[in-house]
């Protein structure tokens, strides 16, 4: 298992009161359940998927900064050191 840091932004900050979180995990997905599980509580149910299990799929995901929300997230395997980023989405001019 790799220990992955979990980059909390706006919402999830804010409904949490953390920015980091260090988990053990071998997917990206694996991680985020960890995470829902521990915090469920503080999460509104519009960021949360329909079986209260992961997020809701228009949440942006990023590994090392780059997109992966492209519906194949979860299989994605991370390693020691990776930094996955979740926000709200959020857009204006």
């Amino acid at each position: 298992m790799a220990e992955v840091e979990l980059k909390l932004l706006n919402i999830f900050a804010l409904r949490t009161n953390k920015n980091n979180l260090f988990y053990e995990g071998q997917t990206i997905r694996e991680v985020i359940r960890k995470f829902v599980k521990e915090y469920k509580n503080l999460l509104d149910d519009n960021l949360l998927d329909k079986k209260k299990k992961g997020l809701n799929p228009q949440m942006l995901v990023l590994l090392n900064g780059r997109n992966v929300n492209n519906g194949k997230s979860s299989k994605i395997k991370v390693k020691d050191g990776d930094k996955i980023y979740i926000s709200y989405p959020i857009s204006g001019g």
